[in-house]
Parts: C-alpha cells; structure tokens; sequence
C-alpha cells in the first residue's frame, strides 16, 4: 500500500512541482519518475531471481524460494527505488531554473561634436 502512494501520488507530485520550477514539461518528468521507480524494482528482482537461480544450481539451494529471501529481496527493490527516484529529483534540480531577465538597456549613443 505504501508503495502505490509513492509510485500514484508523491512521485509525480514531487516531479511535477520540480519541473514546473525549470520550466519543463511536467507530465513528462513524473512519467520519467514513475517508469524509474517501477525499472529500479524490475532489476532488482531479476537480479535476485538470477541469483537464486544459480544458488539453486550451484549449491543446491531449496527448490521453493524461502519467504525471507522473497521480502528482503522486496525490501531492497524498494530501497533502490526510492534512491532511483531521489537521484532524478537531484538531477532535475541540477537543472537552471529557467528566469526571465529584463533586457539589457540600450547602447549610448555618441554624437560628434562639431
């Protein structure tokens, strides 16, 4: 549950707000956000599976995964995640805020003396 409020509201919440402070699109980067957060948890099951699978091959692991290994494996999609969605918050803050500037004044202008 916790997870669907990070990855439904507070992400593109946070993006959205960061974005319009620099000026570009908003929809965009809180998409960028959510596809961030989902990929960090893809990889890093992927990667836990593989490794069980090799610990299964290996070592002779038990052939159903144990649930402790299924929630720490969890617990740290979650971690990177949350740590993949902080580093695009700081990379799109890195980013100039965009700021109008009033023009500079005009060149003086020298007429010759006569």
């Amino acid at each position: 549950m916790l997870e669907l409020y990070f990855l439904i509201y507070r992400v593109p919440k946070m993006m959205t707000k960061l974005a319009r402070e620099r000026g570009r699109s908003a929809w965009k980067w809180s998409l960028l956000g959510i596809g961030v957060w989902l990929g960090a948890e893809f990889v890093v099951m992927i990667v836990a599976e593989v490794i069980y699978g090799i610990g299964e091959f290996a070592w002779q692991w038990p052939d159903p995964m144990p649930s402790g290994y299924k929630f720490v494996s969890y617990l740290l999609a979650l971690v990177a995640a949350l740590l993949s969605v902080t580093f695009l918050s700081r990379y799109l803050t890195s980013i100039p805020r965009e700021e109008s500037l009033p023009a500079p004044p005009p060149p003086p202008e020298f007429t010759p003396e006569s």
